[in-house]
């Protein structure tokens, strides 16, 4: 009998101590990922508040705490018109991208136009390309005096003034709701394309034609998706800075991403000045975060998938097959091959001329830029920063998403929320929070705290992905693995791991898009050592020199398409996917 109790004793103890190590254990990981997200993504903002109340950097010694800077941003009329004018346009441009991404997504998912899947990639290309080089393209196709466009209007049809003016309000909001419409177009046509289409059957059985059918029922269905592409949408204008700087800056239309970089960039430099619009730029776009948060999970109670095999009726179109395609080319034309064919004839001319004919075009000036040393260190580090950045991104992304799904760590649902955080946070208020948390540390004015920015800011494009792909998994297949004794680990690397991988290099493509085009955040944290091409070609923008400005927005191009081609033949990625 006292042997049999020992035995008990010696048996408990052991069992005792394994389930607190696994405890342990099991804080471990959370604890981990949760202080990194912490320091990637709070402390910055966090650091940028506490900026918005100080008279100047932490490393100066005389700066103190102040509320004037805030009361100056919160309170004073000029930057109270900057607020409204930035939150009205910000409403306007949505509101022009989604009625085009409606009716763009309507004649894809539902109609029988023809080429449908190169109609779709011509409709999300604009997404694969830099919102700065298009702007930069329609400076110079419409700018009011040497635009080609007014140019050539003059000398060919003699037509006097000023017939397109991009460099205005009304050229400023149509150019951001150009680039802005694949975003509407991919959350309307993903929800056409989930909803149950026997509701418009049953629709046309009842006698109902195409378009009281589309207004009763399709639209009603797909309004919580519409609602969210809106406000989508408006939290990416109000925080653009490439846009609005590069058609006229504040002349044109104060924005407040305008001005949190003039703070930095121009004298007198007020630090304290750009944290506080930063601040308010944040209090803004997370008012629309929430919206957009709200609208996307109404939406998800309005999808039905059918059974498999059930297809929608597409409407023909038939008399309107024309002007349905007219309609897309259109947009093409407009968002890429005329600036495209503006960049490439200011490029490879010696000077820019009003006839395209009679201009001398060479090579002379790819030469000189391509020779410059600065370029080329510029070169260098944009494929370094498009090669760290997605990877270290898709990384952190795979170990949360795994922690989160597979692992069911404690605090998951704060992982979760953190992880997304960074949606609610502009680019140039990221930057402005990166400046302040990193501004005396090694990493300032190198290469590195631009990835950092990087991986902070694209984090819940990849986590988002990424944890999709592990959602759609069945649990089965890695239970089948524990079962016949594989480790978590070995479960990982040889099936979970294994059938992500579509999704990985998804959101390893959409993070490198992400970064090679970057300015917002780039522009705020840049040095004569870590400068990459985006900034580069805004830099010359800024001294007047559009030519070599326009030649580094085709080397960035030329980049984005290497690892575009890359992705889609090399990788075999369904880029469709991947935005």
């Amino acid at each position: 009998m006292s042997i049999s109790q020992t035995q008990t004793q010696t048996v408990a103890i052991p069992g005792r101590r394994s389930e607190g190590r696994r405890s342990r254990r099991g804080l471990a990981l959370p604890l981990a990922l949760g202080t990194l997200l912490t320091v990637l993504v709070l402390l910055p903002i966090v650091l940028m508040f506490l900026g918005a109340v100080r008279t100047g950097t932490f490393v100066d010694p005389r700066a103190q705490f102040s509320l004037k800077s805030l009361q100056t941003v919160y309170t004073t009329l000029p930057f109270l018109r900057t607020l409204a004018v930035t939150v009205g346009a910000s409403l306007l441009v949505s509101l022009i991208a989604c009625l085009a991404g409606i009716a763009l997504a309507w004649l894809l998912a539902r109609t029988d136009i023809r080429a449908r899947r190169v109609m779709e990639q011509c409709v999300i290309a604009p997404l694969y390309l830099s919102p700065f080089v298009g702007a930069l393209a329609w400076l110079i196709l419409a700018s009011p005096n040497a635009g080609l466009l007014n140019v050539m209007a003059r000398d060919l049809f003699g037509i006097e003034g000023t017939i397109i003016n991009v460099v205005s309000a009304t050229g400023v909001i149509l150019i951001m709701a150009l680039y802005n419409v694949p975003y509407a177009y991919m959350t309307v046509s993903s929800a056409l394309k989930g909803m149950d289409p026997s509701m418009e059957e049953a629709s046309y059985l009842n006698g109902a034609g195409t378009f009281a059918t589309a207004y009763k029922i399709t639209l009603p269905i797909v309004r919580p998706a519409i609602i969210s592409a809106f406000f989508f949408v408006f939290v990416l204008t109000c925080g653009t800075f490439s846009i609005p700087a590069a058609l006229g800056g504040t002349q044109a239309m104060p924005f407040l991403a305008v001005d949190i970089y003039r703070s930095v960039a121009t004298f007198p430099l007020d630090y304290s000045r750009a944290a506080a619009i930063g601040t308010l730029l944040f209090w803004i776009s997370l008012i629309g975060v929430a919206f957009y948060r709200f609208a996307s999970r109404v939406a998800t109670r309005f999808v039905t998938v059918t059974a498999r095999g059930y297809r929608a009726r597409l409407v023909r179109l038939r008399s309107w097959q024309l002007p349905a395609v007219a309609f897309i080319l259109v947009y093409v034309l407009l968002a890429i091959i005329l600036p495209y064919l503006a960049l490439f004839y200011v490029a490879f001319t010696s000077f820019t001329s009003s006839s395209i004919l009679d201009a001398n075009f060479t090579l002379a000036n790819f030469r000189a830029v391509l020779g410059s040393v600065s370029v080329q260190q510029s070169i260098w580090n944009t494929l370094l920063v498009g090669i760290l950045s997605p990877t270290l991104c898709v990384a952190l992304g795979i170990m949360i998403a795994y922690a989160v799904r597979r692992l069911k760590v404690r605090g998951s649902d704060i992982l979760d929320y953190i992880a997304m955080f960074p949606i609610a946070v502009p680019g140039i208020v990221f930057g402005t929070g990166i400046f302040w948390t990193y501004l005396m540390t090694p990493a300032y004015g190198t290469i590195w705290i631009l990835v950092i920015a990087f991986v902070a800011s694209y984090i819940p494009f990849a986590y988002r992905m990424i944890d999709t792909s592990m959602i759609q998994i069945d649990k089965s297949l890695e239970e089948a693995s524990s079962v016949c004794g594989g480790s978590h680990w070995h479960t990982a690397r040889k099936i979970t791991f294994v059938l992500i991988k579509p999704g990985v290099l998804s959101a390893w493509i959409l993070v490198f898009i992400f970064s090679i085009r970057e300015i917002s955040a780039a522009i705020l944290l840049a040095s004569p050592s870590n400068k990459v091409l985006s900034v580069m070609s805004w830099d010359y923008l800024e001294f007047g020199n559009v030519q070599n400005a326009t030649i580094i927005g085709l080397l960035q191009t030329a980049i984005l398409g290497a690892g575009i081609f890359v992705g889609r033949f090399v990788l075999r990625v369904k880029l469709s996917a991947a935005v």
